[in-house]
């Protein structure tokens, strides 16, 4: 991680960056490379993974609500290794993204959005038919991000490493995750430069001909690696590595609006006043309420036999783009999670229950049995498959944090006054202390897999 102390402090709270430029460096010890040299480069975004709480807006005493906040995490912290569950409350089980199942701590609370061809050229041999490419593989590859100042684009802002494991489309598409290394510091440090976390537009909006939308991306500035035909000499000549030499002006930010003109089942293309220039692929776009309603993949060749499209800028719309986030969520869970519990998150999430029994179809299950609904025999069926994995100390630890979520969820519901139906506040309720259980027995877990290395 490294970061311009002097744009750093003139960049804080005073700019808004939807968009972080990515360069994909490489090794190959066969070419007698000894340095990394830059493979490609071009744009991409960063994706919150948990969906905003609207009940946190910002409103004019938005900042007292928000310290309120901070300071009940703080206390958190000082009594749990892990955070609270966060997000909206008044959702269902089956509406929850894969990672929420997992605490905040284990696992990514970012994507880094970008196009799979810039991640791994190799991979996409339609793209670049080279030979030498063909020799470049995924462990060879170093991957960054870097911030840039939209009004004085010169010396890089910040520079952020990433992990070196990107999740692909599996089918094909051209589009890809990576994520942050040291990634609470990271975001600490972009949130002050001013890089936006952007949420996605709901699949339910309509898309309207005409509709406004924005580009937003790095224009860059020279020629990337995979796109020669041969393998430059001075890559393997230290004396005049690029490495050692790289213009810290390659990037170039870019904004661009546009109005959709035309679309197919799978991809939207939008009207600009001039072309989109190289390096935005894997940019966001964005509406009108600066939602991310899809992603960058190209330009249209002005001389396009379709008119239609000639020239326009084409990009994956959201709805292409949610199935890939269940996806690559699912696969991250699966190995975050132990078995036992990640299996206990996939029957939360598709049958919309702990164990079956808490609804039937789209519809809750509210059927009166007794003096207790489904929702109540699920979540005891729930600590009855507790006390035969855990002690009784365990059961009881776990049980305790629940009740403290519990506690949460119903002042909140105390704040948002009585509009609000018992049976909607049953659900409230169920969800968050279902998805407290899952996150509680994995810390339970980690904890006694801790006292028993030590």
């Amino acid at each position: 991680m490294r970061v311009s102390n002097i744009l750093f402090k003139s960049a804080q709270n005073r700019r808004h960056l939807q968009s972080l430029a990515l360069s994909v460096h490489f090794k190959q010890p066969d070419f007698g490379m000894r340095e990394y040299e830059i493979l490609s480069r071009a744009s991409g975004f960063l994706l919150a993974v948990d969906p905003p709480d609207l009940s946190n807006s910002e409103g004019p005493y938005g900042h007292l609500g928000k310290s309120e906040r901070e300071r009940r995490l703080k206390l958190h912290k000082q009594d749990h290794k892990y955070s609270p569950a966060v997000g909206p409350a008044n959702r269902e089980l089956k509406d929850l993204g894969w990672l929420e199942f997992a605490p905040q701590e284990v696992r990514p609370t970012v994507h880094f959005v970008c196009s799979s061809h810039v991640l791994a050229p190799f991979l996409w041999k339609d793209y670049y038919p080279q030979d030498w490419l063909s020799k470049v593989k995924q462990e060879h590859c170093a991957y960054s991000l870097e911030v840039y100042d939209t009004e004085s684009p010169g010396e890089a802002l910040g520079k952020f490493a990433l992990n070196p494991y990107p999740i692909h489309h599996p089918e094909g598409r051209d589009i890809a995750f990576i994520h942050l290394q040291q990634e609470e510091e990271s975001l600490k440090i972009m949130k002050q430069l001013g890089v936006k976390i952007h949420n996605m537009r709901d699949l339910d909006s309509v898309y309207n001909k005409g509709d406004e939308v924005a580009f937003d991306g790095y224009v860059v500035a020279e020629q990337n690696m995979a796109d020669y035909d041969e393998l430059a000499n001075d890559v393997v000549d230290e004396t005049s590595s690029t490495a050692k030499n790289e213009d810290a002006r390659v990037f170039f930010p870019y904004q661009e609006k546009g109005r959709l003109a035309y679309h197919t089942q799978d991809r939207f293309f939008a009207e600009t006043e001039k072309p989109l220039p190289e390096g935005l692929c894997g940019g966001p776009v964005l509406d009108e309420d600066g939602l991310v309603c899809g992603i960058i993949e190209g330009i249209v060749d002005k001389n396009h036999a379709n008119t239609q499209i000639a020239g326009s800028a084409a990009f994956m719309p959201n709805y292409m783009i949610s199935p890939f986030i269940e996806y690559a969520e699912r696969f991250m869970l699966q190995r975050i999670l132990p078995k036992s519990l990640f299996q206990k998150a996939v029957t939360a999430k598709t049958t919309n229950s702990l164990g079956g029994g808490m609804t039937q179809g789209n519809q809750p299950n509210f059927s009166q049995q007794g003096n207790t609904t489904a929702w109540e025999e699920a979540f005891d069926r729930a600590v009855d498959q507790l006390k035969k994995n855990h002690t009784q100390e365990e059961v009881n630890a776990i049980l305790n944090t629940i009740q403290e979520e519990r506690n949460e969820v119903l002042d909140i519901l105390d704040k948002e006054g009585g509009d609000l139906e018992e049976v909607a506040a049953r659900v409230r309720r169920k969800t968050m202390e279902i998805r407290e259980m899952i996150h509680e027995e994995y810390r339970q877990g980690q904890n006694a897999d801790g006292a028993r290395n030590k």
